[in-house]
């Protein structure tokens, strides 16, 4: 009979396989680009993040300068972000162009509708409940980021 423990781990693995799942399907966001969730999550972080630099969005995002610069390179290909060099000129800055914004507002939309179940949940959970569940998504994100660099 497996453990309690077990279970969880077992489900959490499942969680990781269906987002893998979902990152390997491009999708169209209104624009007809069809972006893989790493290009989604990079136009996201940069409509949070206006005139971001690629060095503070890769720490942002948890990846490699070569791996932002890559998908960079992609969005900036299919015309959804915008370089410029405001303040010197080895520092890149990121914006959104207006594609880049229509990706952003429908993503926005998406999420807010794959996530409503959990806000639900989070309202009806206890603070003492919350405050277990962002410890160990904290411990899970640092352990992960620590194997990360070691690989």
């Amino acid at each position: 009979m497996k453990s309690e423990l077990q279970t969880l781990i077992d489900l959490f693995l499942k969680i990781l396989h269906l987002y893998s799942v979902i990152g390997r399907k491009p999708k169209n966001y209104g624009t007809g680009d069809l972006l893989y969730i790493a290009e989604l999550h990079t136009i996201t972080m940069v409509g949070n993040n206006h005139e971001i630099n690629m060095t503070r969005l890769a720490d942002i995002m948890g990846v490699t300068r070569g791996a932002i610069s890559q998908t960079i390179r992609k969005l900036v290909s299919k015309n959804l972000i915008i370089k410029s060099n405001l303040t010197n000129k080895k520092e890149i800055n990121l914006k959104l162009s207006e594609k880049g914004m229509i990706v952003y507002k429908a993503q926005e939309s998406f999420q807010k509708e794959i996530f409503t179940f959990a806000g639900s949940l989070y309202e009806q959970a206890s603070p003492e409940d919350r405050d277990l569940v962002r410890r160990l998504f904290i411990a899970i994100s640092s352990n992960m980021e620590e194997r990360v660099r070691t690989l």
